[in-house]
């Protein structure tokens, strides 16, 4: 009797525990409805190192041009959602770029760009055909996104993954390059092949404003070879795909205007989304300066430009000198005048494509390293006033390099 006695309290005690249990579960799974998210680490990410830690309240994302990999990271460098999948095909090298977060209208949205394979990057490195994938608070895909029907390309055309700018749900400002045979290339009368630059803006399925690089002649005289050497190859002596704008970024101003960066041409363009003609406002950097810029000054082949304040910051890789640096400036648009610019480095470092550069709060950047030659570190944050490295992440393979490594609270 008594060890039947004691048999009965022993499963009367794991009834309790599996009751307590089962009412752990229940709490954790109706707080995590409550919209806290779980850690979600991926398989097969590539192997990467830690070094430091910040009190950053936000999160690090990171995207790869090589890989189908997309990380985010919190202030301490520990994963709390990502994302993998094999190339489509053996020996492709797709990437998912330009990894970022989207606030609107009170949701929190979520967005990649998927280069799928499917479609001709017409022999290109920088150019990466595919689709923006929009996700919803809880990292479900929701939509997909192309081109709409233009006078320029047909509904479904591929968008580049270079930049991506979501107003609301249903409308966006989209990037694509153009292969396209042109007549409008200053001595060659003839026409020429080239790779242009498309920008699309879409309001529930309608295109309500759009800009192409070919409508401005001008721009082809500034094109510049330190990044690409067939860039300028009006000719199709050795290509018929010259690059000659490539377009890698896009915020909006103030006053509703774009601000692009355009890496071949070394400029900063502002455009206006009020018109159909004459969408230049002004040129920033590059031969074509229009605020009186020394040579120091000038960027070379910059891959990233974003709007901190009064200021344009920029990620200049440098591919001139082979040095790259941070650059603000500080512009008077009335006076078409420089009003303040300064610059940051960090001896050693030379990134010769992608990257990017975001303000954080006084001299401290956040920095993604994208194709970096000397070192494997594709990610950090620095204190320029006390010039020093707070936080770093280091790739165990350095050719499986970062597209833009940004940072959203």
């Amino acid at each position: 009797m008594k060890k039947k006695r004691g048999k009965l309290n022993k499963m009367k005690r794991m009834k309790r525990i599996f009751s307590l249990l089962l009412s752990v579960a229940i709490v954790l799974s109706m707080t995590a409805c409550k919209g806290e998210k779980k850690s979600v680490v991926t398989d097969n990410l590539p192997e990467f190192s830690v070094n430091g830690k910040t009190d950053l309240p936000g999160n690090f994302y990171l995207s790869f041009v090589y890989s189908r990999n997309i990380i985010m990271l919190d202030g301490e460098g520990n994963i709390v959602w990502s994302k993998h999948e094999e190339q489509p095909k053996e020996g492709m090298q797709t990437g998912w770029w330009d990894f970022k977060k989207h606030e609107v209208d009170g949701k929190t949205y979520y967005s990649y760009h998927d280069q799928t394979g499917t479609y001709d990057n017409y022999g290109l490195e920088g150019f990466a055909p595919g689709e923006r994938v929009i996700l919803d608070e809880n990292f479900n895909e929701i939509k997909r996104i192309t081109f709409e029907e233009s006078d320029t390309v047909s509904k479904g055309h591929p968008l580049d993954g270079h930049d991506f700018l979501m107003i609301d749900l249903d409308h966006y400002i989209l990037s694509g390059y153009i292969k396209e045979t042109v007549d409008n290339v200053p001595d060659y009368p003839d026409g020429s092949s080239v790779v242009y630059s498309y920008l699309q803006e879409v309001d529930n399925g309608e295109v309500i404003w759009d800009w192409k690089s070919s409508d401005y002649p001008e721009l082809y005289s500034m094109t510049v070879t330190d990044a690409s050497e067939t860039a300028n190859d009006y000719a199709n002596e050795k290509t018929d795909v010259p690059d000659c704008i490539h377009f890698n970024s896009m915020r909006l101003d103030e006053n509703g205007d774009l601000i692009c960066s355009f890496r071949h041409i070394n400029s900063i363009l502002s455009l206006d989304r009020s018109k159909d003609k004459d969408q230049i406002k002004w040129k920033l950097s590059g031969s074509g300066d229009e605020f009186g810029l020394s040579e120091d000054q000038k960027s070379s082949c910059q891959h990233y430009a974003t709007i901190d304040d009064d200021y344009i910051t920029i990620f200049d890789n440098g591919n001139k000198n082979k040095k790259t640096r941070i650059c603000s400036y500080k512009l008077d648009t009335e006076k078409m005048s420089l009003s303040d610019f300064c610059s940051y480095e960090i001896d050693g470092k030379f990134s010769e494509a992608c990257g990017d550069a975001q303000k954080l709060h006084d001299e401290t950047y956040m920095i993604g390293w994208g194709a970096a030659t000397k070192d494997t570190k594709c990610m950090s944050v620095y204190d320029f006033a006390a010039d020093e490295e707070l936080f770093s992440v280091a790739l165990k393979n350095p050719k499986n390099f970062t597209y833009r490594c940004v940072y959203y609270e």
